[in-house]
């Protein structure tokens, strides 16, 4: 009788090797997960950690162009009398008035902040740019249920001490003083606004938010190095005067009053002998503001403390970032942002497009 064949008894499995190479794929694999979710972990506590450091400038940053999108003027049409260069007639004499123009009590003015403080301000203590406006905010002292009652406003940065921003109860103890530079809030409530207390205001009409300084002012937060406001047109106006966005501003000076923003010199209304007038920008608000605000976080701060001591300094003159030229906006904070980080300071720059919704600019005007 032939015998069976032989039948392989050995069970199928994995060999050690084959054990060892699945064991150390699994680890490898394990290992590329766990560095995926530390990586993904860091990066979200990074970006908590940032946005918690330049938190107060972010709200900082909203406040301004929140408010000033409401920035308002009160244009009416009235006559003109070239003899007073107003609507007031020649006294003594009846005359025909010259032409028949727009006026308006109240002002928006931007510019470098030095010149628009004047004072004991310096491009060191009161770097960049400030604006002053008027808008309905409805900001009173006694009076409540009013809120489109009109307040002026107005935001620069400027250099100082802590002192004034301290709680009463830390006034006796002796404490540190933070010298810092920090972004202020111009906002007397509206039984205070300036434009409806006498005619001293338009006597000098770039002194109307100078007035009650001390008691109006508000830091609303620290460590704002740097504010830029540039008022430009929209760009399809731009595009159809073949004329550049900022050409309203082209030193970023931009005050309601005058005749033509582009040429500070022409000051004066122009009136042709048919009695036609050319006003150009004249109380007219420009109907865009490119904000762009410049803010370090605290240890950034303190070294910048640090090494500066407790005086101010006019870095921007030292990082080549003057920001009197328009034109040069885009490499004045490309010199900027060099100028950081070759100082090694964290900081986060702001920047938005404000339209002022009650600008009211037609084809004529561009």
């Amino acid at each position: 009788m032939k015998a069976p064949p032989l039948i392989s008894r050995r069970r199928q499995g994995f060999t050690i090797v084959e054990l060892m190479a699945s064991m150390l794929l699994l680890t490898l694999l394990m290992i590329a997960c766990v560095t995926a979710i530390d990586s993904v972990r860091r990066s979200m506590t990074r970006v908590n950690n940032k946005a918690q450091q330049f938190r107060e400038a972010r709200q900082a940053f909203d406040l301004i162009t929140k408010t000033l999108s409401q920035a308002t003027l009160n244009p009416y049409w009235d006559y003109y009398y070239k003899g007073t260069s107003s609507n007031a007639a020649p006294t003594g004499t009846v005359t025909a008035p010259s032409a028949y123009i727009r006026f308006s009590e109240l002002q928006f003015q931007a510019g470098m902040a030095s010149t628009l403080l004047g004072g004991n301000a310096t491009p060191a203590n009161h770097p960049g740019h400030a604006t002053f406006f008027q808008a309905p905010l409805g900001l009173t002292q006694q009076i409540t249920g009013f809120d489109s009652l009109l307040n002026a406003r107005g935001y620069a940065v400027q250099f100082g001490d802590d002192l004034t921003n301290r709680p009463p109860f830390l006034t006796d103890y002796t404490l540190p003083v933070r010298r810092r530079y920090r972004l202020v809030e111009y906002r007397p409530p509206s039984e205070q606004a300036a434009p409806f207390q006498g005619n001293t205001i338009y006597t000098h009409p770039t002194d109307w938010f100078r007035q009650d300084a001390d008691q109006s002012v508000r830091t609303v937060a620290e460590n704002i190095i740097l504010l830029v406001l540039s008022p430009r047109v929209p760009a399809e106006a731009a595009l159809a005067t073949k004329k550049p966005a900022y050409w309203i501003a082209p030193n970023y000076s931009y005050n309601s009053l005058d005749v033509n923003n582009a040429t500070p010199a022409v000051d004066q209304v122009s009136v042709d002998a048919a009695g036609n007038a050319t006003q150009g920008t004249q109380h007219l608000l420009p109907p865009l503001v490119v904000v762009t605000m410049v803010a370090l976080d605290e240890v950034s701060a303190a070294k910048w403390a640090q090494e500066y001591g407790e005086a101010p300094v006019d870095y921007l003159a030292q990082a080549g970032a003057p920001f009197t030229d328009a034109t040069a906006y885009e490499a004045d904070l490309i010199s900027l942002e060099a100028w950081l980080n070759q100082k090694r300071l964290n900081y986060e720059v702001f920047s938005s497009t404000v339209p002022l919704r009650n600008a009211r600019w037609d084809s004529r005007t561009y």
